[in-house]
């Protein structure tokens, strides 16, 4: 990490060992647990003594997270993030504990997510986070189900809603209405189809708090994707979200972005947002791509190029950076000026 290429240099190394179990005692009934284990040494935990501590903080209503060993430049966290059992009978499914309820149709933002959001420049998290929750879901047909679901948050406050997804048109549709940490009501609407074979998504999902509902203080949030494959296997994509943010919303740095747990009503940096990606298989081990990010209201952008080699059906070499751009006021200040941050990561991924 650096904010001039030379400038000073932070340097930092992760293991990183998932373990996904599974048990199936009868037909009817799973049950999984699934967790991570990250040992994590270097400068920036040398020069932020409370790293480790945030790693550890999930905000989730159940602490399955552990610092088994917290040192001066190092640290070894184990986290529970997928700990559930779940019934099946015919087309009726009941699910409680840990778990992820996956409501988005986009691939970067997603408003429809109130369970769960994603934060996407953490792409080391593949699996994405989960919620302490129950859902029950009832399928209705092929390619339509009715589910409710609720959960707990790490500060006691609920968040339930209920989602009804249907198919007309070539389209799934999906409508969901209900409370978000009892502070807001939310109403959502989200469809993925095609055109000429393109896929074309989008999701929507409007805020409304629940003391001001008379007002106009609800926060609206809209997006809008497509992707398309060509014959030579080049992969695009274009998404954009429209974002309108909390009166009292303020950042002076994207490493508040990078750094912290997101929610539902914090997925942008600004109120307009833009993002493509190209990727290309180059050969049948290699896949190049080049993903981007605009920020109108900061004049500032992001982008991330991507280097995949396959070294083995189960072994995968990357090569992926991160550099963010924008115009920040400083502290206590109404001047703006451009900061910048360059993250490189290098990764092997061993799968077994």
């Amino acid at each position: 990490m650096f904010t001039k290429v030379d400038g000073e240099w932070i340097n930092d190394n992760l293991f990183h060992n998932r373990v996904n179990l599974y048990w199936y005692p009868t037909s009817s009934l799973t049950a999984s647990v699934q967790f991570r284990n990250r040992f994590m040494y270097g400068q920036t935990i040398e020069m932020n003594p409370g790293y480790a501590i945030g790693i550890d903080n999930e905000n989730a209503f159940l602490d399955l997270s552990l610092n088994i060993f917290n040192k001066k430049s190092f640290f070894l966290n184990s986290t529970i993030d997928r700990a559930y059992i779940e019934y099946t009978s015919g087309k009726f499914v009941a699910t409680a504990g840990r778990q992820r309820i996956n409501w988005g149709q986009s691939f970067v933002w997603n408003p429809n997510d109130i369970f769960n959001v994603q934060n996407y420049f953490d792409f080391d998290y593949i699996e994405k986070p989960g919620s302490d929750a129950v859902r029950f879901q009832y399928y209705t047909g092929y390619a339509s189900d009715i589910e409710l679901a609720a959960k707990l948050d790490g500060n006691n406050k609920l968040t339930a809603a209920g989602y009804y997804r249907f198919n007309k048109w070539d389209y799934d549709f999906q409508v969901l209405g209900g409370i978000f940490a009892q502070s807001d009501y939310v109403a959502g609407l989200g469809w993925s189809g095609s055109i000429k074979g393109a896929g074309f998504r989008g999701e929507t999902s409007y805020f409304r708090p629940k003391n001001h509902f008379r007002d106009t203080t609800g926060l609206f949030y809209f997006d809008l994707s497509g992707d398309y494959t060509f014959s030579n296997s080049l992969y695009v994509q274009l998404e954009g979200l429209y974002a309108r943010l909390p009166g009292n919303f303020n950042i002076n740095n994207f490493l508040m972005f990078y750094q912290n747990s997101l929610t539902v009503k914090q997925l942008a940096f600004s109120e307009w947002n833009i993002f493509g990606n190209v990727s290309y298989p180059m050969t049948p081990l290699l896949n190049v791509s080049l993903a981007g990010m605009y920020f109108p209201n900061l004049k500032g952008y992001y982008a991330g190029p991507n280097i995949d080699y396959s070294l083995k059906d189960n072994m995968k070499l990357s090569f992926i950076m991160q550099i963010f751009s924008g115009k920040f006021p400083a502290q206590g200040s109404v001047i703006s000026s451009r900061t910048n941050y360059y993250f490189g990561f290098l990764r092997y991924k061993f799968s077994f």
